[in-house]
C-alpha cells in the first residue's frame, strides 16, 4: 500500500526538559549525560540571550511542534552536598508565562527527600498553578517503584486524575543504577494502582520487550519516544507498529527529548516512505494523528488552541 508522507494537524511534544546549564544542569552532568554524543548537547547552550521559554519556542516554530510539555528534575540527594541537577517546579511558570498556549506543566519530586513533602508538593503545583503531569525518575534518584513507601504519591496522582511519566531505560549517568532502570518494576504499580495513568518514558530502551509486555498487561500504560531521533526511522516505526498493533494506538505519545526534536519530528513524519521501502501497511492518518498529539492531549488534559503555531511563527519571523 502507497501512502506519501503527510503532515499532522498538530504536534504535542510530551517529553522536553526545561532548564539553563549551570544554573539548574551542572556543567560535568551535562557532559557525562551526553559525553556518547560528544559532551554538551546542543539544547544547553544554542541562542544563548534567549530565554529558556524563548528558546524553546524558537525551537518548536523550527519543527512545526505546537504544544511542549516541559519537565523538571530532582536529583540532588544522591549526590553529595546536594550538587546534583535540580529544576524547581515554579521554574516552569517561568517557562510558561513566555507563551502560555504553548506549554504544558509536568512537575517532579524526589519522594524519598520526603515523602508526604512530596504528596503536598504535587497537591500544589496541580491545585495552585495547573500542571498537568508528574514524573518519577527511580533510576536517577535510586528508588525502587515498587516500594510501598510510596504508595501515598501514588495514591495522590490517582485522586487528582493526572499522569505518572516515568523514567525507564538506560542512561548514560553513571551515578544511576541500572537494577532501577527496568519496565518489569511497574508491574507491581499497575496491580496496586490498575487506575494510575503511566506514561512509560523512552519505551524502556533496551528493554523494549519488557516494556510492550507490561503496556500490554496494564490498560492505563502508555509510551513515549523521547530519545528515539538517534536510532532511525526504520527501528523507530518497526516498534511503533509493533507496540500500536499489539497494544493499541491509544497508548502512544510522541516525545523528543530536547537536543533530538529535530530529528524526532522529521523521523515520525518520514513514516509514510519507511511503510513504501519496506513493504508493509502504513500506520493509518488516524492513528498518526493520535501519536503525535491527540494522546498526550488527553493525558496531560491539554486543549490546544486552533491556529496557535501559525501565530507564533509569524510572530517571530
Amino acid at each position: 500500500m502507497e501512502q506519501k508522507k503527510g503532515d499532522c494537524s498538530m504536534i504535542i511534544d510530551c517529553h522536553v526538559h526545561a532548564g539553563e546549564l549551570n544554573k539548574h544542569y551542572p556543567v560535568w552532568w551535562i557532559e557525562e549525560l551526553y559525553r556518547v554524543w560528544g559532551g554538551v548537547h546542543q539544547w544547553t547552550y544554542d541562542r544563548p540571550t534567549m530565554s529558556v521559554g524563548e528558546r524553546l519556542v524558537y525551537q518548536m516554530d523550527q519543527v512545526g511542534i505546537d504544544v511542549m510539555c516541559i519537565m523538571t528534575s530532582d536529583h540532588r540527594r544522591v549526590y553529595p552536598n546536594d550538587a546534583g541537577p535540580y529544576t524547581p517546579n515554579d521554574f516552569m511558570l517561568e517557562v510558561k508565562a513566555v507563551a502560555p498556549d504553548r506549554f504544558a506543566l509536568t512537575g517532579s519530586v524526589d519522594p524519598f527527600r520526603d515523602i508526604q513533602g512530596s504528596v503536598r508538593e504535587i497537591e500544589r503545583c496541580i491545585k495552585q498553578h495547573g500542571f498537568n503531569a508528574f514524573k518519577l525518575y527511580p533510576s536517577y534518584d535510586h528508588f525502587d517503584p515498587r516500594d510501598e513507601r510510596l504508595n501515598p504519591v501514588y495514591e495522590k496522582l490517582v485522586e487528582l486524575d493526572v499522569p505518572m511519566q516515568v523514567h525507564m531505560g538506560w542512561t548514560p549517568c553513571k551515578n544511576a543504577p541500572m537494577k532501577f532502570q527496568h519496565p518489569y518494576l511497574l508491574d507491581d504499580v499497575g496491580a496496586r494502582f490498575p487506575e494510575l495513568k503511566v506514561v512509560i518514558a523512552h519505551v524502556g530502551w533496551p528493554w523494549v520487550e519488557e516494556c510492550l509486555a507490561v503496556v500490554a498487561k496494564w490498560e492505563n500504560f502508555h509510551v513515549d519516544f523521547a530519545y528515539w531521533g538517534w536510532f532511525g526511522a526504520e527501528m523507530t516505526f518497526q516498534t511503533v507498529k509493533r507496540i500500536g498493533d499489539l497494544c493499541g494506538y491509544d497508548k502512544l505519545c510522541f516525545g523528543s527529548e530536547n537536543s533530538h526534536t529535530h530529528m524526532a519530528v522529521g523521523m515520525f513524519q518520514s513514516f509514510g516512505d519507511v511503510a513504501n521501502k519496506l513493504g508493509v501497511d502504513p500506520i493509518s492518518p488516524e492513528n498518526m494523528e493520535k501519536i503525535m498529539w491527540k494522546n498526550t492531549a488527553r493525558l496531560w488534559k491539554i486543549k490546544p488552541k486552533a491556529g496557535v503555531k501559525k501565530k507564533a511563527a509569524a510572530e517571530t519571523s
